[in-house]
């Protein structure tokens, strides 16, 4: 990983957010910066100097962790004592205002009182929006991860097992293939269930004629992959497959328009203006995907209230769905990375235009 860089492009943010100084406390975002894995870290990043804070339990794995680029110290009264340490010196530092609760705002100004604390927000999330070389190469083995266990549920899926069964398999056989854990809680939603969203397996009992919808996710070397598949036992009725059709058409529709410079917005009313038409708007509540990467759901948010545009380097998911109270729902995800010219789709579980069946 290039931490060299990213940390390069952190400091010549400094300047446009007005802070002589950041303090980067949320662990994903220290873990983008400098590889840290662990529990209890913090950077404080000046025009200068960067510095990696945690406490005695991680001495050894900062040690091998860290790149160069930062000083180690192990702080013995506390991450934000030490912070307040190294930064005395400071005129104005940044925090991230989205991570810190008040209660530690208000701990950390009694602790800072000698310099101005500056409120930010997505300083490092708005690096992370573009994915390089590294990243793109982590996500797509755990895209092969998934999609490998989509193939092998397909081979075993039948009645009587339970949702949640089925759910322990999938997370069983992905950890078989290298994922340290799933992505998100998987979601296996049969019959009725399939109403719900995110629909977390139950004890319910497959039945012959069930729609399924599978929603799966792996973690390999910190990064997420994402894929939903609708799949039928036996075959499905004409109900089912004419449903399944519509939001096909405006997932595929949907992936085929996303391209560098297209807002999130448009992105989302591709697919909403096709289930729209079939007359199911309503039944489609949630947006057409979200960013991902270290975190299951990050920026860009391709809905509704979307903000911004595709650029190429990131990497998101296309995923409408239809859900009806009392019969059940479809959803169609795919993972795709948006290139100079369009968007390549990184997720090649199995996924044919007639619902699949088992």
């Amino acid at each position: 990983m290039n931490y060299s860089g990213r940390l390069k492009k952190l400091r010549a943010k400094l300047s446009s957010l007005e802070c002589d100084a950041i303090v980067i406390s949320n662990l994903t975002n220290v873990r983008y910066l400098c590889g840290f894995t662990g529990s209890s870290g913090m950077l404080i990043v000046t025009r200068n100097e960067a510095h990696f804070v945690s406490d005695f339990r991680y001495r050894s794995q900062a040690a091998q962790q860290v790149p160069n680029e930062y000083s180690i110290v192990i702080a013995e009264k506390g991450l934000w004592l030490q912070a307040a340490i190294l930064t005395e010196s400071v005129g104005c530092v940044g925090f991230e205002a989205e991570h810190i609760s008040v209660a530690t705002m208000e701990e950390v100004s009694e602790l800072m009182p000698q310099v101005h604390l500056w409120a930010t927000k997505r300083a490092v999330e708005d690096l992370r929006l573009i994915k390089d070389a590294d990243e793109i190469a982590i996500i797509e083995r755990a895209v092969a991860v998934i999609d490998e266990t989509f193939a092998h549920i397909l081979r075993v899926l039948e009645p009587g097992q339970t949702e949640r069964f089925v759910a322990l398999e999938l997370e069983r056989h992905m950890r078989e293939l290298g994922a340290s854990n799933p992505s998100f809680e998987t979601i296996v939603a049969s019959g009725v269930r399939g109403a719900l969203p995110h629909g977390i397996a139950s004890e319910k009992t497959l039945e012959r004629g069930d729609m399924i919808t599978i929603d799966i996710g792996a973690i390999v070397d910190g990064y997420c992959s994402d894929c939903t598949r609708t799949i039928c036992l036996g075959a499905p009725t004409e109900e089912q497959q004419r449903i399944y059709e519509t939001v096909w058409d405006a997932q595929v529709a949907a992936a085929k328009a996303l391209k560098p410079g297209l807002s999130c917005v448009d992105a989302d009313n591709v697919a909403r203006e096709i289930i729209t038409e079939a007359g199911f708007g309503d039944a489609f509540g949630h947006g057409l995907g979200h960013g991902v990467g270290l975190e299951i759901h990050e920026q860009p948010r391709l809905s509704k209230l979307g903000k911004g545009d595709l650029a190429t380097g990131m990497i998101v998911t296309c995923e409408p769905g239809i859900y009806l109270d009392g019969w059940g729902g479809v959803r169609i995800e795919d993972m795709l990375l948006i290139t100079e010219s369009g968007a390549r789709v990184l997720t090649q579980a199995a996924k044919p235009r007639e619902i699949i069946c088992v």
